[in-house]
């Protein structure tokens, strides 16, 4: 049982998901040694000083590339089932959701580490 609107949900989670996993994949080359306005974990703590920078970045590395690996995994079982039960199946959708959420949780504990750590480095 195929549906349009059920492929379309699929493809738009899949490409969501890939974008994710790209920026998680840049994220560690393009940060640099100090706060910028465009990438990187933006947040009060991060952005506090040069070392709270390249410390919630360096502890975030690991969880970025964990990122990047729970979509390689997951796009391949997306892709799996999609074969055996069509792209537009509501086991495909399903499959789909659940690999962005893993993929976003994945991303946002990343942040939430990296953003604790430079926490720690404030009196």
């Amino acid at each position: 049982m195929e549906s349009p609107d059920l492929l379309g949900l699929t493809a738009s989670l899949a490409s969501s998901t890939l974008i994710l996993a790209f920026v998680a994949g840049l994220m560690p080359r393009l940060v640099g040694d100090e706060p910028n306005p465009v990438v990187g974990i933006r947040s009060k703590s991060t952005t506090s000083s040069p070392e709270a920078w390249r410390l919630a970045h360096q502890i975030a590395r690991p969880l970025l590339r964990l990122t990047m690996w729970t979509a390689v995994a997951g796009m391949c079982m997306q892709v799996t089932i999609g074969v055996v039960t069509g792209f537009g199946s509501v086991v495909s959708a399903v499959a789909s959701t659940v690999v962005f959420l893993a993929v976003l949780l994945v991303l946002l504990f990343a942040g939430l580490k990296g953003n604790a750590a430079a926490k720690s480095l404030q009196p």
